[in-house]
């Protein structure tokens, strides 16, 4: 167990449009993915799909192209509003597949029992500390239809995660408005409560070279990472049994070079 830091007050919403920038539309190995664990998920049991931590959309809107009914839960009311605003812009079949609820994945209700599927995508569930991980895993169980499943997508944490390191930078390309977009990252990582801290900064990199870069955003979040090992045995504590592990979206097994720890499981059935 580790400290529990204070609740999260990040609202990704404060650089949701940059966010965006920097992770696009759900497509290829991904998508493919999402949309064959629906599938089969709603092979064994009729019902619709949950996605916890939604942010603006992506994962959620990739299935409803696919033909699946999708409702998205995020705690930021602006990545809500631009999940929305996304939708629209499809055809109106697609749009009908989609719904957006403001909640918090550690506690909400959305008419419990009714889901095939409850899933966390591309790291979120690092968002929530000891405590909320848990919490969220109680959540995700009382929302599954009997039969139904859920998943854990996150990255297996290596050395460098546990390493603190400044001004990470990685140029975004011109996509802000038309212009060029910098990122730099400062990393801290606290031992004792288990904090993968980042401070994010983006800047406008188009400019007089005589003056210095125009700052548009800045961010901090922290992520609260865990090895494979830990996170079975988290699963198995909140009554889960682990169906199925990939290291990639393209199927491979968890390994010591995985960038992805996929976990799908079920309840326990009880003897």
């Amino acid at each position: 167990m580790y400290q529990r830091q204070s609740e999260r007050s990040e609202d990704w919403g404060a650089i949701a449009s940059l966010y965006d920038i920097e992770h696009p539309a759900c497509r290829g190995d991904e998508a493919r993915f999402w949309h064959d664990r629906a599938t089969e998920a709603r092979a064994t049991v009729e019902g619709p799909i949950l996605e916890l931590a939604s942010g603006s959309g992506r994962v959620c809107l990739a299935l409803a192209r696919k033909g699946h009914l999708v409702t998205g839960l995020e705690l930021s009311s602006i990545m809500v509003e631009r999940a929305t605003a996304r939708s629209l812009k499809l055809s109106s079949s697609i749009r009908d597949r989609t719904s957006w609820v403001v909640g918090d994945m550690t506690d909400f209700t959305l008419g419990n029992g009714a889901f095939s599927l409850v899933f966390v995508a591309f790291n979120s569930f690092w968002l929530l500390d000891d405590a909320g991980q848990d919490e969220c895993l109680s959540m995700m169980r009382r929302h599954l239809a009997p039969g139904g499943r859920i998943i854990i997508d996150v990255f297996p944490p290596t050395v460098q995660d546990y390493t603190d390191e400044d001004s990470i930078t990685q140029f975004l390309g011109r996509k802000w408005h038309g212009r060029s977009v910098l990122r730099v990252k400062d990393y801290r990582y606290l031992i004792e409560s288990n904090a993968a801290i980042s401070n994010v900064r983006y800047y406008s990199t188009d400019r007089d070279p005589r003056s210095p870069a125009s700052m548009i955003g800045q961010f901090k979040y922290t992520l609260h990472p865990e090895s494979p090992e830990r996170v079975e045995a988290r699963l198995l504590r909140a009554g889960f049994t682990i169906i199925e592990t990939f290291g990639e979206y393209r199927g491979e097994p968890i390994s010591t070079d995985s960038a992805r720890a996929i976990f799908i499981a079920a309840v326990t059935q009880s003897a």
